[in-house]
């Protein structure tokens, strides 16, 4: 058992248990009796991505637990946080929220799935609660501009951009045919939206879909093989790229078309569950890999060995540290703006949506909220596995925005 994280998940009970005893603040509703600033916290603990979304909250305490107890809170302003299973359905999002509203009525929401959050849409929107994704699928959720800001990128921005770095890449005649894997679930035909744009460039794309929870993509594989695709791009969890990278090597399809996951493969995981088997290939995040020295890699290794214990030096910084930057530049905008007595909901919302660009310590070379944008990551890095780790291969690849409709 992780000392620390138990250590850290009796502080929150007992957080928790005082908020039940004493008023503190929530969205403006009651004089605060201490500087403490509620957060709702939803997600699929349990359903079919739980195995992705329960390291991510674990992380999300990790990330929150530090600027509490190191940084002493935002300029002295404490974080207190409650999580709510969505259970990864629709029904399940729209039960959270309404057992966060009926009482605890947080700030503002992290959340995951951004598309099974509609059903609430208006009411968000009435309430002006700001909800930050940890997806960026379902475009009704940002425009026209909403109450929604992604924190990641989308898919078709980020399907985009590799096609983006493989015509730069090939060097063979004509264009690249590019071979596409994604998940069964509506959320996995969101690259469909970068086609047109992929298209224009002339490129060919041969599209396989394979069931979420499958664990052997042998068959999906030897049709791109056949297909002779001269990239393979693939949605997928860490989970599903590591069952890849089994079955890519089995058919020797590993070396020879280059293959790359995308931003929901999570590199450090996948490095724990297939080791120097991943060597080879390719993903890409709006993150930097740590062996690109930056300020953010070292404030995330920072965090996860002060939460964790481990050094987890080789690992990539991840997209929580772009939240700690974004949630800290809003509260300190809102603080200074409205003031302490007079911080609500809306005058939250106003100061996210209005937040120039944001200093994510070097984790994204363009990272900004405004009133006309939602989705506010520019550029990926793309980056190759050898048996040390995961290096980039290039500086950042700027994104066609297809998910806003306005790639050209």
């Amino acid at each position: 058992m992780n000392v620390r994280r138990s250590a850290i998940g009796m502080v929150t009970f007992a957080v928790l248990l005082a908020a039940a005893l004493t008023p503190v603040f929530a969205g403006g509703e009651s004089e605060p009796t201490e500087k403490v600033i509620r957060i709702g916290v939803m997600g699929g603990q349990t359903g079919p991505a739980a195995s992705s979304v329960v390291p991510m909250f674990e992380e999300l305490e990790n990330v929150f637990s530090y600027i509490n107890e190191v940084e002493g809170g935002i300029d002295g302003i404490q974080l207190e946080w409650r999580v709510v299973d969505n259970k990864g359905t629709p029904e399940g999002c729209v039960t959270a929220y309404k057992e966060f509203e009926s009482g605890y009525r947080p700030l503002f929401y992290v959340i995951v799935e951004d598309y099974y959050y509609l059903a609430v849409k208006e009411q968000a929107e009435e309430e002006k609660v700001a909800m930050f994704t940890m997806s960026a699928l379902d475009p009704r959720c940002y425009l026209p501009p909403s109450v929604f800001f992604s924190i990641t990128l989308p898919v078709s921005d980020g399907f985009a951009g590799f096609v983006q770095w493989a015509l730069e890449d090939w060097d063979g005649p004509g264009k690249p045919k590019i071979g596409v894997l994604y998940w069964d679930y509506p959320s996995g035909q969101q690259y469909q939206m970068a086609l047109p744009w992929v298209m224009k460039q002339g490129v060919e794309v041969e599209a396989v879909q394979f069931p979420i929870a499958l664990m052997d993509l042998k068959p999906q594989l030897l049709k791109l093989q056949e297909a002779e695709v001269d990239y393979i791009w693939m949605m997928g969890l860490t989970q599903n790229a590591a069952v890849a990278i089994r079955d890519a090597r089995s058919l020797g399809i590993a070396g020879k078309i280059p293959f790359i996951f995308s931003e929901y493969v999570e590199p450090k995981p996948l490095l724990e569950l297939v080791g120097p088997g991943a060597a080879g290939f390719y993903s890409y995040r709006a993150e930097s890999p740590y062996t690109d020295d930056t300020e953010a890699a070292e404030l995330y290794t920072e965090i996860w060995k002060w939460a964790a214990g481990e050094e987890g030096r080789w690992a990539d910084n991840r997209l929580m540290i772009t939240l700690k930057a974004v949630v800290t530049a809003a509260v300190k905008k809102a603080v200074s703006e409205a003031g302490w007595e007079n911080l609500d909901r809306a005058a939250f919302f106003d100061a996210v949506s209005n937040l120039g660009p944001v200093d994510t310590w070097g984790n994204m070379k363009d990272f900004a909220f405004r009133p006309d944008k939602r989705v506010g990551v520019s550029a990926i890095k793309i980056a190759r596995y050898t048996e040390e780790g995961r290096f980039s291969v290039g500086d950042w690849t700027e994104l066609p925005a297809t998910f806003e409709g306005k790639a050209k």
